[in-house]
């Protein structure tokens, strides 16, 4: 009767052990749903940062327009054969007068551009060399030699030996003029070409300027499109030979 009784507590004690472990078991998926829970937060609080770094939000503005295109006209010398398109807030002055220039030349003085303005402005001048030469190298030199006797501090800061004008070739010189006496400097550029036997040269400067003035570069876009639009017709014995 004993061994029953106590065979009967064994069996009672292996099924309370038995339920324990499986109880153990079935409750351990209870606690894992956490993980599931916090991955979805994650997964919620993620797109919140991505429209710092998406290049869809990213946006580029228009420049604003706030230069107007410049407006030419045209200037016409029958005489000498030139035509040439100008700014026209520039005033044309025609000359026609004999004028001995820098490079030691004496010339044709056709016709001179002036930029608005009272204290700095530009220049833009055409001229006739009434010598005949066809050497355009020669001529070119010549003149640089001059340049440099009339003006102890002239410089050239940029030199173009395949230049053209009216689709003729021709040679140009940037140079500056530094005053001895004061921090100003003359700048200005020289293009030199010869059509039938005869140089033609077009000449853009501003003088006295200080080092802050910025006349001279903020009109060479419209100096350069003028010597572009130059066109060239010599009419037959207008200009003489020396």
């Amino acid at each position: 009767m004993n061994k029953t009784k106590t065979a009967f507590s064994v069996c009672i004690v292996v099924i309370l052990v038995l339920g324990i472990f499986t109880a153990g078991c079935t409750t351990t998926p209870a606690t894992s749903p956490e993980t599931p829970a916090q991955t979805t937060v994650q997964a919620q609080n993620t797109p919140t940062q991505s429209p710092t770094t998406n290049p869809e939000t990213v946006t580029t503005l228009p420049a604003a327009a706030t230069t107007t295109a410049v407006q030419y006209t045209t200037y016409t010398n029958s005489q000498y054969g030139i035509t040439l398109s100008y700014p026209k807030d520039w005033e044309a002055q025609k000359a026609g007068d004999l004028a001995v220039r820098d490079y030691g030349k004496e010339t044709i003085n056709i016709v001179n551009f002036y930029s608005p303005g009272k204290d700095s402005y530009v220049t833009f001048s055409v001229d006739i060399d009434p010598s005949t030469t066809t050497d355009l190298e020669k001529y070119y030199n010549s003149a640089i030699l001059a340049l440099q006797a009339s003006y102890p501090h002239w410089q050239m800061t940029k030199h173009d030996a395949a230049a053209k004008v009216s689709d003729n070739f021709a040679y140009r010189i940037d140079y500056r003029i530094s005053h001895e006496d004061s921090t100003k400097s003359d700048y200005g550029l020289q293009i030199y070409t010869i059509v039938k036997g005869t140089p033609y040269i077009f000449t853009y400067q501003a003088k006295d300027l200080t080092p802050a003035d910025e006349t001279y570069t903020a009109n060479l876009d419209e100096a350069q499109a003028m010597i572009k639009s130059v066109r060239i017709s010599p009419v037959a014995g207008t200009v003489k030979s020396r």
